[in-house]
């Protein structure tokens, strides 16, 4: 039997759009979940783990080794959609969190069934692995996280109360794998009344050893287009880049868009003028350059320093 340590007493598919590759493994070998839930009614109570990218990575699927709490109808009636987020490192803490809009990559409502599924374990009564497919949940637009320390937090949306164990509750399982920084949770509307509205090391929390929790992460191979160019004789040039881009193309070539994306497919609003892009202000990390012209198309990775 599964233990759950949160509690209020002692408060002690897979997708195939695109090749993927196992980034991240940490199995759940342990039998202790906390609660990593959001209510519609209330602000929820969220767990984080920490992960290293040792490079740039296109986010493929994630998925996450849970289980709920004794309630048939979760998947049928409860279940409302998924929440996701990934933070920088900010000195052992992610560096925001899940009641705020501010984050390296923020999903909220993630609808099931749209880059969201959930998988019965039969071998296990109330065991119920979640998968986020991150292209398909951000709209069909790649994810690309350059090198670096983060965390990833994660909780499906439940109807009506998330501590309400009889019908909305799931934990997520923990794992052996021991990294830099232990798993945390968060409890902003302070449910269990424990007092742990920032985010807690889990395992002062509860008394015991708890590094990390079970999911596992894979990377996805570019989309269409990207890195296969027809606009012969282009340059794009710093890259990796700290103030300015510039691109150099034939003086017959008309230039007809240049549009630099963000991590999450969105028009970053920089400008190309006289073969330069002001990329000053920008967010360091990694940024997709299109350009259009009336002699075919270029379409590059572009680093941000």
């Amino acid at each position: 039997m599964k233990k759950i340590t949160l509690t209020l007493a002692a408060f002690a598919l897979v997708f195939t759009a695109f090749a993927q590759d196992v980034v991240i493994e940490r199995l759940g070998d342990t039998t202790t979940g906390l609660i990593s839930t959001n209510g519609e009614n209330d602000q929820g109570v969220y767990c984080a783990d920490y992960f290293v990218l040792e490079e740039d990575t296109i986010l493929g699927s994630i998925t996450l080794d849970g289980f709920t709490s004794t309630f048939a109808n979760f998947e049928d009636d409860n279940l409302l959609g998924a929440d996701i987020f990934i933070y920088a490192d900010g000195g052992g803490f992610p560096e925001g969190n899940p009641t705020e809009d501010e984050g390296i990559l923020v999903l909220r409502n993630i609808p099931v069934g749209d880059g969201f599924e959930t998988i019965i374990d039969e071998n296990d009564v109330d065991g119920q692995i979640h998968q986020v497919n991150f292209t398909a949940a951000n709209g069909g637009a790649q994810v690309v996280l350059p090198a670096g320390e983060y965390w990833v937090s994660y909780a499906p949306v439940v109807l009506g109360d998330s501590a309400d164990s009889d019908l909305n509750r799931w934990n997520w399982i923990g794992s052996t794998t021991v990294v830099d920084n232990g798993a945390v949770l968060i409890d902003s509307g302070d449910l269990f009344d424990g007092g742990f509205t920032d985010w807690t090391e889990i395992s002062g929390l509860i008394g015991a050893d708890f590094p990390s929790f079970a999911w596992t992460l894979t990377s996805e191979e570019e989309s269409a287009g990207l890195g296969d160019n027809d606009l012969v004789g282009a340059s794009v040039y710093p890259n990796p880049a700290t103030n300015v881009i510039n691109v150099d193309f034939s003086s017959n070539v008309e230039l007809k868009s240049a549009v630099l994306f963000d991590v999450l497919g969105k028009n970053t609003g920089a400008t190309l003028v006289n073969g330069s892009m002001n990329i000053a202000d920008l967010a360091a990390g990694v940024y997709i350059l299109n350009i259009e012209t009336n002699n075919g198309s270029l379409t590059q990775k572009v680093i941000k320093q």
